[in-house]
């Protein structure tokens, strides 16, 4: 019989293939968080000086961006996270101030970046409280692109908001990002658009996280596909990252201490400049259609979801037990944020090779 089928890959081979896979998925990743303007410019701090992209149209640019970045990063043997350090600087670069700089249609905006079943919701109708509602213009699963503003009209992506009316009551504008990189957001140039603008970056413990994307699965299959799950293990980890080093200046908001700690709660309103007010606590964003676990049945009531206690209810789902230990960094780095889990790697392994639950 063929030893073929019992191959085992060197330690090597797997930490090769791994780099080529981040690279190539960053690089991707890039052509849909950046302007064509902004990725020529990426090529040009990898040298290349003859790679042009201004001027054409997304699609081909995209392209043309992946194939000559992916030469020159295995060339360089540039690692993924080497290349997302430098798309953020490129998206703070001054030389994209040649891209025309929205006029303020707004006193206040504050952009929410967050990811899916990751409690942003609950921080976007909570923020969204502290003003009236009809001064506010709330914009939920935006692109990262550079906004455009052309007399009343704005337009913060090309794809869903586009051309936009804003109305002269309309002071505050909110817009959620779920599942993006807030390390790209162009916040130098988008920014103008109003006369204060803040980045809010929204992290929830991975345990009750995973919970909730296992949960929402359940019910429909087809979401763990749509979230992309590779996705969650990476950008939660990007995100913590963020958080423990305070990068970039944003408003870093902890789900779990905002949601049990009202002092939390006014510790972040000052820091936004806002006066305070928990008046969106007990609302239920009907985006996302409400909670994995209750949907909109607790609207007017969140305070009474479990919503720090859901991973207990799911320790013997298989789904939920891949995402915890699919990394051996996250609970790790989860401990050190938010500790209160009471599972260790070994355990959940013990739980996991005994068919699901503890023996």
């Amino acid at each position: 019989m063929s030893t073929q089928s019992d191959k085992r890959f060197e330690d090597a081979e797997l930490v090769r293939a791994r780099v080529n896979n981040e690279r190539e998925r960053v690089v991707h990743e890039l052509t849909q968080l950046l302007s064509p303007i902004a990725l020529e410019l990426v090529l040009r701090r990898f040298g290349d000086h003859e790679t042009t992209l201004s001027g054409l149209p997304p699609l081909k640019a995209a392209i043309r961006f992946q194939d000559a970045a992916l030469v020159h990063a295995r060339a360089q043997h540039v690692p993924a996270e080497s290349i997302r350090a430098l798309a953020a600087t490129v998206a703070t670069d001054q030389t994209l101030r040649s891209v025309a700089e929205p006029k303020p249609l707004f006193d206040r905006a504050i952009f929410i970046f967050g990811l899916r079943r990751g409690a942003n919701h609950a921080i976007s109708e909570w923020m969204r409280s502290h003003f009236d509602d009809a001064e506010v213009r709330y914009l939920n699963s935006a692109e990262i692109s550079l906004f455009e503003t052309d007399g009343n009209l704005l337009t913060v992506d090309r794809d869903t908001y586009a051309r936009m009316a804003i109305s002269p009551q309309e002071r505050v504008l909110i817009v959620g990002y779920e599942n993006l990189d807030a390390a790209t957001f162009p916040l130098y140039h988008n920014a103008h658009v109003a006369h204060r603008s803040d980045v809010v970056v929204v992290l929830r413990d991975f345990p009750n996280t995973a919970a909730s994307i296992a949960r929402q699965a359940q019910s429909d299959p087809a979401f763990a596909y749509r979230y992309r799950i590779r996705d969650l293990l990476d950008l939660w980890k990007r995100y913590a990252g963020y958080f423990e080093t305070n990068s970039y200046g944003y408003t870093y908001v902890a789900f779990n201490s905002w949601f049990s700690d009202a002092t939390e709660r006014q510790r972040i309103s000052r820091s936004l400049g806002l006066q305070h007010s928990d008046h969106g606590l007990n609302r239920v964003s009907a985006y996302g259609q409400g909670s994995s676990f209750d949907g909109l049945h607790h609207d007017g009531r969140a305070q009474d979801m479990a919503v720090l206690n859901r991973w207990a209810t799911m320790l013997d789902d298989r789904l939920f037990q891949f995402l915890l230990l699919a990394d051996e960094e996250s609970l790790e780095i989860n401990e050190r944020l938010f500790g209160d889990f009471p599972y260790d790697r070994a355990a959940l392994l013990d739980r996991w090779r005994a068919g699901g639950i503890a023996q």
